[in-house]
């Protein structure tokens, strides 16, 4: 099987050349997929924009990512900057929550040329997934009280990539597994348990799930 030479420089739909923003040198196409996807596929960055992913909004706080991701908020911090430095993610700021108490006035969410990129090397494919599984996944008042919290407005662009016909029900994305097997096949999985009672099982007395976090 042949295959058409690929230009000597990849850029997204909207134009925005990937070599430049990963500093590649070699501008041969399958070195700059190897770098995007190895990229990418790092442990935490790749949880980030899973988070992302499943969002209801698509802008996601560090409290949230704090509680979906297993690493430390200094970690997810670090890895945000490492994000936006290669322009795939930027801070969102909405000024009407800066001095409401208790809710998130910064979120994270993707650029254009993120979500261009990301659209190119397939991860949206897995969206209505990482949202089933979101939502169905515990949440502690704090976070649920983030995820509520109101947020700017992404652009119309970026919200027409990221918008699906969502189903009345979670339950009918699940064709060939379930909806905790979905979870099992997450990172979500690590969050934690809808039952909270096993956090007590084999200790004296009761602890509550924000003691935990």
């Amino acid at each position: 099987m042949s295959y058409p030479d690929a230009p000597s420089d990849q850029t997204t739909a909207r134009g925005r050349p990937i070599e430049h923003v990963f500093d590649i040198d070699d501008a041969a196409p399958y070195e700059t997929q190897r770098t995007v996807q190895r990229y990418l596929s790092q442990e935490t960055r790749h949880n980030i924009l899973q988070v992302i992913l499943g969002h209801p909004a698509h802008l996601v706080s560090v409290t949230e990512f704090d509680y979906y991701i297993s690493k430390s908020r200094s970690t997810i911090s670090e890895q945000l900057d490492n994000l936006a430095g290669h322009e795939i993610l930027r801070q969102y700021h909405h000024e009407p929550n800066a001095n409401v108490r208790d809710i998130p006035a910064d979120f994270w969410g993707f650029t254009a040329f993120g979500i261009d990129l990301l659209e190119e090397y397939n991860y949206l494919r897995g969206l209505p997934i990482m949202r089933a599984a979101h939502d169905t996944t515990h949440k502690t008042a704090v976070v649920q009280r983030h995820e509520d919290a109101p947020r700017p407005d992404l652009d119309e662009s970026i919200n027409n990539v990221l918008s699906y016909s969502e189903p009345d029900h979670p339950d009918d994305l699940a064709d060939s597994a379930s909806l905790s097997e979905l979870r099992e096949q997450t990172f979500y999985a690590d969050a934690a348990p809808v039952d909270t009672r096993v956090l007590n099982e084999g200790t004296d007395g009761d602890r509550t799930l924000d003691e935990l976090f």
